[in-house]
């Protein structure tokens, strides 16, 4: 079968990766892949990992022209897409390249991603909104869900990255998704990664990007205030795309015990989940959270605060810990760096887990749904 993926980035950090992991997994099942991005959002380190799987990589390249410019490159996606004579498009990616790709007048099958809404609250942190700047963001909002609701008419398929986006689309848009659960450990990391850990200290990890609501700095806040209790404790922040703003102001915060680390390789981020002993995720959109999966891919248990999908990712009191609020996550952090036994007993839990969530069945679930649609 010949499948496009359709991509907004060709790249290996955070859900970039997420397309770039199911087209080698649809390549290694047997399929014809092209893989299509915007040139400008791409990485030399995803187009070889595409290409080394026999994946094609077509790499648009927009005018730099404002609002219209990604249009244009839309219709040479279109036209690219006729000519490639596909059977299936598989969309991760924003309106223009989803225009684009129902020019061809090949069927769409679209991953639904969530909706992050509050952006202008993320745009003016850490200041306190006043009336104006709620105004803004409701009206932002309201923009928002009216694109999404676009993309998602556009498609002839949809389908939802968790159960919580699938019930998501039906509350914010009354239409209709299955959903599927991504691979919880990138191809690309190695099995046993090379560490030297010191044993006399805790080590607390986070994954994801540098922006305000994936809340960086609250953890920031509880292990200062930990810090007065347990010496030994150590928080590494893992990030991808920073937001200048937010970024220096986490440096501006931090404390000696809290290490920021942008943009590393496979190998440095894997090494990272095998040292740590408890994952920690403050993420205020958690519409999937594959960090929580990779890291119980490592047998590590995770403390998250309930949003979204927390509850789905994340089985209270198995395989790590779910707060209601930042209360309840001081308690279940104190517990678990207190005990050792537990986090490893739910540790092994989340690894058993997601041990049946691997790419490859992730995008065999994915080619039945492009067998039926095409």
């Amino acid at each position: 079968m010949k499948i496009a993926v359709v991509s907004q980035a060709c790249a290996t950090h955070s859900g970039s990766r997420v397309a770039v992991e199911l087209a080698k997994a649809l390549a290694k099942l047997g399929q014809e892949v092209i893989f299509y991005a915007h040139s400008n959002l791409s990485n030399h380190q995803a187009v070889f990992e595409l290409k080394s799987a026999n994946v094609k990589v077509k790499l648009i390249k927009s005018p730099p022209i404002k609002l219209f410019g990604k249009f244009i490159g839309g219709l040479t996606l279109a036209s690219d897409l006729k000519q490639e004579r596909v059977e299936v498009i598989s969309s991760h990616t924003t309106l223009p390249f989803l225009i684009g790709a129902k020019l061809s007048g090949v069927p769409i099958i679209l991953t639904y991603h969530g909706t992050q809404l509050d952006s202008w609250f993320d745009k003016i942190f850490p200041k306190n909104p006043n009336r104006l700047d709620c105004l803004i963001n409701s009206l932002l909002n309201f923009l928002l869900k009216l694109f999404t609701r676009i993309q998602l008419t556009l498609a002839n398929q949809i389908v939802s990255i968790s159960s919580y986006c699938s019930q998501e689309i039906a509350n914010f848009y009354h239409l209709k998704s299955s959903y599927i659960y991504w691979g919880a450990r990138p191809t690309t990391f190695p099995k046993q990664p090379k560490l030297s850990k010191n044993n006399r200290k805790t080590y607390l990890l986070a994954v994801s990007r540098f922006v305000p609501y994936k809340g960086f700095h609250h953890l920031i806040e509880i292990v200062k205030e930990l810090s007065c209790q347990f010496n030994n404790l150590e928080l590494t922040l893992i990030g991808s795309y920073p937001n200048k703003k937010y970024f220096s102001y986490l440096e501006k915060i931090r404390s000696q015990n809290v290490k920021i680390v942008v943009d590393p390789n496979d190998s440095v981020l894997a090494q990272n989940y095998q040292r740590a002993d408890i994952y920690l995720s403050y993420d205020k959109f958690l519409f999937f959270g594959e960090p929580v999966f990779e890291a119980a891919s490592f047998g590590k248990p995770t403390i998250v605060f309930n949003y979204a999908s927390a509850l789905e990712v994340v089985k209270n009191g198995k395989t790590g810990i779910v707060a209601k609020n930042k209360k309840e996550f001081i308690k279940a952090l104190k517990k678990l760096i207190s005990n050792p036994k537990e986090r490893l007993l739910l540790g092994k839990n989340a690894k058993k887990s997601v041990e049946k969530y691997t790419w490859e069945n992730c995008a065999q679930t994915y080619l039945n749904m492009f067998k039926k649609l095409s």
